[in-house]
């Protein structure tokens, strides 16, 4: 990902955004469009029209968003539901427009099945007319209108051209390779930058009229950047990776991503119980057993002058002598409360061999 690239595409737009914007472009048609889309399909007073009506007026200010001097998708729409107005409706209310929970694996599923049951119908009705065709650039350009705050328009060309440039690194392919997951992920990522661009973000706003769609999620402008960005040559001398080299480069990028969280995975794993441990040796190093008096049946009766975990020194009334004090050594002085202590110390040694080997391999992951 070209991240430099993908600012300079946005500071070119908006050195741009007036002309971009002019009379003669009007590329901010968009937002009436889908105000006007908004105001006509979720009004009460249109519930009782039939679909094609409906749809008819709802599109309306979608000028060539759509439709223009070679294709006719949104005129096929309006053509198809007056011959088969339950079917068309089904596919846009059930279908097209059904809820996915923002799996977008599903929307995109979704929109296939929407696009194959409209081709049915055109096949049917106007087998002939291919101006009609319905596809992804249509199909997503619906879902927008509908719900311009989870969707962003698509269209292949200035889709790759912008993808290349920016170096996105993943394919958003065509045909069955198409995939949205990836092309809503850029588009997400367009939209985390626009933000960072206060100057067009208070332009934009200021040229949104009332008859405008206030998109707060900003997906309609993140279209309109991908969209103008080939359209009025924001990409002139701007230097990228060919898609190719992109794709390897984002693909090595996760497989490092991947290996350091495992490794982090790792750590983590380990950091976790040596933390464990340590607050269960917390309880044994507060065992202190300096003075104790103890037996052994070589030296009778001493005293412990010295202790280091479980290892003593004990004072006998001819010499000194060390234990460890564990259950798998036998040659050692008892205690009055014999089997508790040495429990105990058999466990402290164990936990911190434990915790020593621990941080062995903490170490080695670290280098």
């Amino acid at each position: 990902m070209n991240h430099e690239n993908l600012h300079e595409i946005i500071r070119r737009y908006t050195k741009n955004y007036t002309r971009i914007n002019n009379e003669e472009n009007d590329e901010i048609f968009k937002w009436r469009a889908v105000r006007r889309f908004q105001q006509e399909w979720f009004s009460f007073e249109n519930s009782k029209l039939s679909f094609a009506d409906l749809f008819t007026k709802a599109k309306s200010e979608c000028s060539v968003l759509i439709d223009n001097s070679t294709v006719s998708p949104a005129n096929g729409i309006v053509k198809m539901a007056q011959q088969e107005p339950e079917e068309v409706e089904r596919l846009f209310r059930d279908v097209l427009f059904t809820d996915d929970s923002g799996d977008l694996d599903l929307r995109q599923k979704h929109m296939e099945e929407f696009l194959a049951g409209i081709e049915t119908v055109r096949v049917k009705h106007f087998p002939g007319c291919w101006k009609y065709n319905q596809d992804r650039h249509a199909a997503s350009c619906y879902l927008t209108l509908y719900a311009p705050e989870r969707n962003y328009i698509y269209k292949y060309t200035p889709t790759e051209m912008f993808a290349q440039h920016i170096e996105f690194g993943k394919d958003i392919g065509s045909g069955d390779r198409f995939s949205l997951k990836n092309y809503y992920e850029m588009c997400d990522l367009v939209v985390e930058a626009l933000r960072e661009h206060p100057d067009l973000l208070d332009a934009y706003r200021q040229l949104l009229s009332d008859s405008c769609y206030h998109d707060q999620s900003l997906h309609l402008l993140a279209f309109d950047v991908i969209y103008c960005a080939s359209t009025y040559g924001l990409f002139t001398g701007l230097q990228h990776k060919s898609k190719k080299e992109s794709i390897k480069a984002y693909t090595l990028e996760q497989l490092r991503k991947e290996e350091a969280a495992k490794l982090q995975e790792q750590i983590d794993a380990l950091e976790a119980k040596i933390q464990t441990l340590e607050i269960q040796l917390d309880v044994y190093r507060s065992i202190n057993l300096v003075g104790i008096r103890v037996f052994q049946k070589q030296y009778g009766e001493g005293t412990i002058v010295w202790q280091d975990v479980n290892m003593i020194r004990v004072q006998f009334a001819s010499e000194e002598k060390v234990f460890t004090i564990n259950a798998k050594f036998m040659f050692r002085p008892t205690f009055e409360d014999d089997t508790e202590i040495v429990a105990a110390m058999t466990d402290y040694a164990t936990k911190l061999e434990e915790v020593k080997s621990l941080r062995k391999q903490l170490e080695s992951l670290y280098k």
